[in-house]
């Protein structure tokens, strides 16, 4: 009898596979259904945490009643459930509809920092391509300019210092092989640049110090030693020592 059962076993995931899929195919079929009655089945699937399922039932109502009045509702909850079922892509177009549909609804700085949150957990390590941390500060930006004071703007306000600081490191890391390949007019300009745009963030004084060292390769000395001096006097542990 064992035997038999594990033999067994995989047939019957089939079977339940495919009958899921029948159900699947059956509410988007389903006639009869209003507006009302998908948006309380999917925020119910969401509360279960079938996040495939309410996507699906959002989805079907608002490919049904596009202008229903609960069509706002549906297409954040569709953003919201793709995010939680870790589907990302479909997850941003989703947030990004939402935002373009709906630019007053009171559920914007939501959508707002949801996507913002989606967009960081994307980021790619200094030295890649930096486009989601630049989409990411621009969603933050603009929660905390509608949302400027509350619990969530000290999370936002603290998750940009984070990014701005990954485009400091990534410019620190374009820099390094600009000098590698001593292409030191190159490395000076691009650490000028990173300079003023990143003067806040805790990668700062790295930049310094490269530009520094780029001026030093140049045989620019009183540059130079300018920039050791205010690596000295503005980030004392870094001593304004040559590298």
């Amino acid at each position: 009898m064992p035997k038999a059962r594990r033999a067994l076993a995989p047939w019957v995931a089939l079977l339940l596979l495919l009958l899921s899929t029948g159900c699947s195919e059956k509410l988007s079929r389903q006639a009869g259904l209003t507006d009302a009655d998908l948006l309380a089945r999917g925020e119910k699937q969401a509360e279960r945490k079938k996040y495939g399922d309410a996507s699906e039932a959002f989805q079907v109502l608002l490919e049904r009643f596009p202008s229903s009045p609960l069509a706002p509702r549906a297409q954040f909850g569709l953003a919201s459930s793709r995010m939680a079922n870790k589907d990302e892509i479909e997850a941003e177009v989703a947030f990004d509809d939402f935002l373009r549909l709906y630019p007053a609804d009171p559920k914007i700085p939501d959508a707002l920092f949801l996507k913002a949150t989606l967009l960081s957990r994307q980021v790619l390590s200094p030295g890649r391509d930096q486009g989601k941390t630049l989409e990411a500060i621009k969603a933050y930006t603009l929660f905390l300019e509608r949302e400027p004071a509350s619990p969530r703007s000290l999370e936002a306000s603290g998750k940009l210092r984070e990014l701005r600081n990954r485009l400091a490191l990534h410019e620190a890391t374009v820099v390094n092989h600009f000098l590698s390949r001593k292409r030191y007019d190159s490395a000076e300009a691009r650490a000028r640049r990173a300079v003023a745009a990143y003067p806040d963030v805790t990668a700062a004084p790295t930049l310094l110090s490269l530009l520094g060292k780029a001026l030093e390769k140049q045989g620019k000395r009183d540059e130079a030693e300018t920039i050791r001096k205010t690596l000295a006097e503005k980030y004392p542990e870094h001593g304004g020592k040559k590298r």
